[in-house]
Order: C-alpha cells, then sequence, then structure tokens
C-alpha cells in the first residue's frame, strides 16, 4: 500500500494494540488466555511471502495490510494494486489479511465520490464481497477528537481480532505437525534435535505473547523426552542421533544463566553436534529464564539439585568419557550461577534460601572432592599427576570473564584450585555461608554436621581452638538424637583437640567420658 500513509500512522498503530488485553480462544477445548499483543511491521515483498513448508512460527509474517488513502485515483493505479496484492496472497494460500481505508478529511472527500458509490463501498464490492470484515475505515487518525478516538479503538478491535485468528490459523497447523513428527520417533532417522527446534518455536512463542507458563510446558516436555530416550538407549535402544551427545567429554563450562537464549548452544543443537552437558544446560537455562519472568525464581533453586544429579546419571549411564574430576567442577560452578541468580531476586530470599542451603553444600562437598583430587587439602602436598590434573580441568571450563565486576564461578574455581592458601580460604567461605544459610532456614542439624566437618578441617590446618566449639556443638546434638556412636566418635576428636590445644586439665576428663560411653 501507501508507504509514506503507513509510516505517518506507524507509531501510533505500534504502541496503541498492546494497550488494551484481548481474550484469546483455543482450539481443543483449552482455556481462554488473556494476552497482551504487539507487532512488528514490515513491508511487503511478494518474494518472501511464507508456504505450507515454512517452518518457523516467530519469524514469519502472520498478517498483511494494505494501507490506502485513495480518493480520485482509485480506478487508476490503487485497485490494480490491490488486485495484484491479494492475488499474490490467494496463491500463496494466506487467508489472513486486512484493508485499511484512511480518511483524512471528511470534508474533501464528500466532494469527490465516485459515481454511484463510495470508495469504500468499491473496496469492499471488489475485494470483501464475502469478507466485510476484511475492510475498514480509519476517519482523521491525526486528530484528537472524539470521533477520532472511536475510529482509533474500532480498528484496534478488529486488528486484534484478526490477528488471534490468524495465529489460531497457523499455530492448529503448526501443533497438528508437531504431534506428526513427535509420533514418529520410533522410526528410523527420526532426529530428536530436530523435534527440538521445531518445539522450541512454539515456546518462543508462547514466550512473546507474554504466555510464560504455557512456554515452561514445553521445554519441561522436551525435558521428558530427552530423558526417556536416554535411558531407553542406556538400556539398549539405541538412538543413532544420541551418538554424537554421547562422544568424550572435553568441555564442562558450567551453567550460564545471564543470556535468556545461548544462540551459540542453539546452532550446536540445530548441527547435532552438541553434548550431553551442554544441552543440559541450555535447557535449563531456557527453563530458568522462564520462570524468572514468572517472578518464580526460587523454582529454579528447588530443581537445581534434580537437575544437577540427573544430568551427572545421565553421563555415568552413558558412559560417556569424562576426566576425573571434570564432573565435579560442573557441578559447583552451576551450583554457584544458580546461587548467583537467585540473588538478583532479594523479594524472594526466605522462599529460595531453604534451597539454596542444600546448593551451597552440594557446592561445598564438590569443592572438597576437588581438593582432595588436586592435592589441595591440609597436610597434603600436591603432585606432578595432581599439578597437571589442576591445568586440564581448568582448560575445560571454558573462558575467563569478568561481567560488571562480578568474579565468575570458573574464576573462583580457578582461584580455589590455584594454590592450598587458596583453597583453604575459599572452602572456609564456602562451609561459613552454608552455615549460615542452614541457620537462617532453622536446619540446626545440618549446621551442626557441616559444623564437625569444618572442625575436621581446622584441626588439620592446626587451628584446634576454632575446631572445639564446633565438636561441642555436634556431640551435644548427638547426644538428644540419641546417636551414640557418633557422639563418642566425636569426644575423642574432642580430646585430640584438647591436646593440641594444651588443655592437660580437661583432655583426660573428655578421653574418660568417651571411653565410659562406648561401654
Amino acid at each position: 500500500g501507501d508507504m509514506s500513509l503507513f509510516s505517518s500512522l506507524h507509531s501510533a498503530t505500534l504502541h496503541g494494540l498492546p494497550k488494551e488485553a484481548c481474550e484469546w480462544r483455543r482450539s481443543y477445548g483449552r482455556p481462554p488466555r488473556t494476552v497482551h499483543l504487539e507487532a512488528s511491521f514490515v513491508p511487503y515483498d511478494a518474494d518472501i511471502l511464507p508456504d505450507e513448508t515454512t517452518k518457523t512460527l516467530v519469524s514469519r509474517p502472520y498478517f498483511h495490510i494494505y494501507w490506502t488513502d485513495c480518493v480520485s485515483h482509485y480506478k487508476q493505479s490503487v485497485r490494480d494494486d490491490i488486485a495484484e496484492w491479494h492475488s499474490a496472497l490467494k496463491e500463496a494460500s494466506i487467508p489472513d489479511w486486512l484493508i485499511v481505508v484512511v480518511i483524512n478529511d471528511e470534508s474533501k472527500i464528500k466532494s469527490k465520490l465516485l459515481p454511484r458509490s463510495s470508495v469504500i463501498d468499491k473496496v469492499r464490492n471488489d475485494f470483501c464481497s464475502k469478507q466485510s470484515d476484511r475492510c475498514i475505515v480509519l476517519s482523521e487518525p491525526m486528530k484528537t477528537d472524539q470521533k477520532t478516538a472511536e475510529s482509533w479503538y474500532s480498528f484496534f478491535q478488529r486488528l486484534r481480532q484478526l490477528l488471534l485468528q490468524a495465529f489460531n490459523h497457523h499455530l492448529d497447523k503448526y501443533e497438528d505437525k508437531m504431534r506428526s513428527l513427535r509420533e514418529k520417533r520410533t522410526q528410523e532417522g527420526w532426529n530428536y534435535f530436530d523435534y527440538f527446534i521445531f518445539q522450541e518455536e512454539l515456546a518462543f512463542m508462547f514466550e512473546m505473547l507474554g504466555l510464560y507458563e504455557d512456554a515452561l510446558i514445553q521445554y519441561d516436555e522436551l525435558d521428558a523426552l530427552f530423558t526417556q530416550f536416554v535411558e531407553n538407549h542406556a538400556n539398549g535402544a539405541i538412538a543413532e542421533w544420541l551418538k554424537t551427545t554421547v562422544k568424550s567429554c572435553t568441555s564442562w563450562e558450567g551453567l550460564s544463566l545471564y543470556k535468556p537464549i545461548q544462540h551459540q548452544k542453539r546452532d550446536l543443537i540445530k548441527q547435532n553436534l552438541i553434548s550431553l552437558i551442554e544441552f543440559r544446560n541450555y535447557l535449563y537455562s531456557r527453563q530458568s529464564a522462564l520462570l524468572f519472568l514468572m517472578n518464580k525464581s526460587w523454582i529454579i533453586a528447588q530443581r537445581a539439585m534434580d537437575f544437577l544429579y540427573n544430568t551427572a546419571q545421565e553421563v555415568y549411564a552413558l558412559e560417556i568419557a569424562v576426566p576425573i574430576g571434570a564432573l565435579s567442577c560442573w557441578m559447583f560452578m552451576s551450583c554457584l550461577e544458580v546461587l548467583r541468580y537467585c540473588e538478583t531476586t532479594p523479594l524472594q530470599s526466605d522462599k529460595y534460601s531453604l534451597y539454596t542451603a542444600t546448593l551451597r553444600d552440594y557446592a561445598r562437598t564438590k569443592l572438597k572432592e576437588l581438593g582432595s583430587l588436586c592435592g589441595l587439602m591440609p597436610g597434603c602436598e600436591p603432585t606432578s599427576e595432581q599439578l597437571s590434573r589442576v591445568v586440564d580441568l581448568s582448560a575445560g571450563m571454558g573462558e575467563s570473564s569478568d561481567d560488571d565486576g562480578y568474579v565468575h564461578p570458573r574464576d573462583r574455581l580457578r582461584q580455589a584450585l590455584s594454590s592450598q592458601t587458596s583453597f583453604k580460604k575459599h572452602y572456609l567461605e564456602m562451609c561459613e555461608l552454608t552455615m549460615g544459610t542452614y541457620k537462617h532456614v532453622s536446619r540446626f542439624r545440618s549446621a551442626r554436621i557441616l559444623g564437625r566437618d569444618m572442625a575436621e578441617f581446622y584441626m588439620k590446618i592446626g587451628e584446634p581452638q576454632k575446631a572445639e566449639g564446633f565438636l561441642l556443638d555436634a556431640i551435644k546434638m548427638y547426644q538428644q538424637e540419641n546417636w551414640g556412636n557418633l557422639a563418642d566418635g566425636t569426644m575423642l576428636d574432642l580430646a585430640q583437640c584438647l591436646l593440641k590445644m594444651g588443655e592437660l586439665d580437661k583432655y583426660p576428663f573428655t578421653l574418660w567420658n568417651a571411653f565410659i560411653h562406648s561401654l
């Protein structure tokens, strides 16, 4: 249509469309949704009209609008132009269109009416005889009076209705195609990653409509389907597309939740070149992005432990060759990334503290495992093999980065593994943060069990005075819970602690108590 005319109305159309919500009635008896429609407009080009083979929902044109303010020159040029446009849409089997006739000054229009009928009636008779709703008049849109406001209101109501009809038309076809693809999953040559990209388009569309819960359902379904394939593959039902995923692991880059969509990883999925850990990272990051938009970031922390554990089990089940310590690195970095992400919503701290306490403790245990593997625990001297292991593990963590001064989890882990002094500093920091979180959520038993581990660490680094309080708290808890053997063992540790502190007057008494209780 008239590009200069549309340019003058583009801003008003773009901002006016999403101002009011509209009800989207879906097929198959699914509940209606209230949505705010937003649209982007691109110039018409007959060469890029989509056809039935177009496999995308997000980037395809859904609706076509012809804009005109024709008066005297309708027969000379505009009618032929509309006819050509209408024919091109018809040939491409596109039923979703609208003709907008703009009247800028009614006083001038009335003096230039075509014989027998107005321009509007001509347009309706020529192109909309069977679909009267496909032509609408926009009266004097540049004015600010009541009549103009009513005209804009009618225009937006019609446009929203037709846009939803167009979307339903494409969505129904897309979902039918998706179901057909899913039903073929047992056939030879079927590829999960091709199907993943196909269904993810649907998730993207729901996300654009603000239907985050519906978008999340798509990813949860894809998650469950992938898990089933992994189980079947591990039990002997070989899937050809999965063979590239079970290749030897050369990268154990942790979870990244900063970008809503990681296009580089998505390209690897399209090419069927992504590793298991990379795919799981991508899938969880998309689920997390939607939960964040739903203002439910605490569920991200709630799901994190299952995500970490299940991914590790899949690595073992598929017998993927992973260097010693690589999974612990990935788990540690992923835990810290989830914690970092959740901390961006401090108003929900009480909700997610229950889950972040477990995450912090899990990260602590993984750091301790890495300390043992790399010879960084107190009293150890790293061997050449362990030093080489640190270098190899650091290389697989990904590239270093600095996000607005924040130390990335991979950089924190590299620092922790750089020396025994640095390891001690980071490990004790993790312990203190974990204990504080446990106490915050009233998990005092877990805090005291952690204190028992901290006491052991303090004993090894030659600081028994810091271990005494933790050991006393642990003994008290074990006795309250009637865990006699644990209490007796901890009393022996307390006796050794007192001996190292030079508390010789307390040492025999504590040792005797441990002996009596053990009888």
